[in-house]
């Protein structure tokens, strides 16, 4: 099946998906009751976002059928870094437990830990594996893990991630990494797609002026091949990520943006344009450089 009229990827997972980072509890209610009514059938929440309970009020309010939607969350492994204790094989039971009562769920179709950030995940790894077991989540995955740290599962003899989603668009492009996953299976899942824009987590307080300045060269190139192409510069970089194979990640607050944003199968960027994005790569990671660090730098277990 040809990308342009495939909707979801190997774990039947929709390959357009709402996001709830940085939305308040009653923002996520709002946002995901109205993506829902609006043909979304993938949900991205996690438990640092602090506003799953909105998430699993706005899954209830919106009527679909549980059967229906894809709810993909993340475990906060903690972090000597951020000042966060590591989780245990136990606690990390428990907190996936936790979320499904926020969320008003039984299970979730995919379970991912949010960073390879703590001593102890390959431990909250053998968890996740026994929450599949249990019928909790139906797929577990990572994010923000490059090679050497999925190897680091591989070389323990546990199952393989199924998913692994990482910051991913024009400017950071994880050709090496993109290239591993398809070679091993992992479903490729965006996040921060549209972080080469200057309208990119504007408000006080959400980073977006960190490293600002390396954007400008591809803000141009975008706006261009979007006006030939007479669509947004926000579809035009969620579609770039469809055509690299990956489940793109989308966020808006306006009920005409949320419907616009899922509609990315009626185009294809021309081949001379996606070499063009894709020459944009400078292998910089933007999501997470408000805090300091770059979770897929993280350094090897002892």
């Amino acid at each position: 099946m040809e990308l342009s009229k495939a909707t979801r990827n190997g774990i039947d997972m929709p390959l357009v998906g709402f996001g709830t980072y940085q939305l308040s509890i009653d923002q996520a209610e709002y946002g995901v009751k109205e993506a829902l009514k609006s043909g979304f059938r993938h949900i991205d929440s996690a438990e640092a976002y602090n506003n799953e309970e909105g998430t699993g009020k706005g899954i209830k309010a919106a009527g679909v059928s549980r059967d229906d939607i894809f709810v993909t969350t993340k475990l906060f492994p903690g972090s000597k870094q951020l000042g966060t204790p590591n989780k245990n094989y136990k606690q990390t039971i428990e907190t996936l437990k936790n979320q499904l009562k926020q969320l008003q769920l039984d299970y979730v179709d995919l379970y991912l830990i949010h960073a390879p950030l703590s001593e102890l995940r390959l431990e909250q790894w053998e968890a996740f594996v026994e929450l599949k077991k249990l019928g909790l989540t139906k797929h577990i995955g990572v994010s923000n893990y490059n090679k050497e740290r999925i190897k680091e599962i591989l070389d323990a003899d546990l199952p393989k991630p199924e998913a692994n989603q990482v910051e991913f668009h024009p400017i950071c492009a994880q050709v090496d990494l993109t290239r591993y996953m398809k070679e091993n299976s992992i479903a490729p899942i965006a996040y921060s797609s549209l972080a080469p824009l200057s309208t990119w987590r504007v408000e006080e307080g959400q980073g977006g002026e960190v490293l600002a300045e390396i954007k400008e060269e591809s803000q141009f190139v975008i706006n261009e091949i979007a006006t030939k192409l007479k669509v947004s510069e926000a579809r035009l970089l969620l579609r770039w990520g469809l055509q690299h194979g990956y489940g793109v990640l989308t966020k808006s607050s306006k009920p005409e943006r949320i419907r616009e944003n899922l509609n990315l199968f009626d185009f294809e960027i021309p081949d001379k344009d996606m070499e063009r994005l894709n020459r944009l790569d400078q292998n910089q990671a933007i999501a997470w450089a408000s805090n300091g660090i770059n979770p897929m730098e993280a350094p090897p277990l002892k």
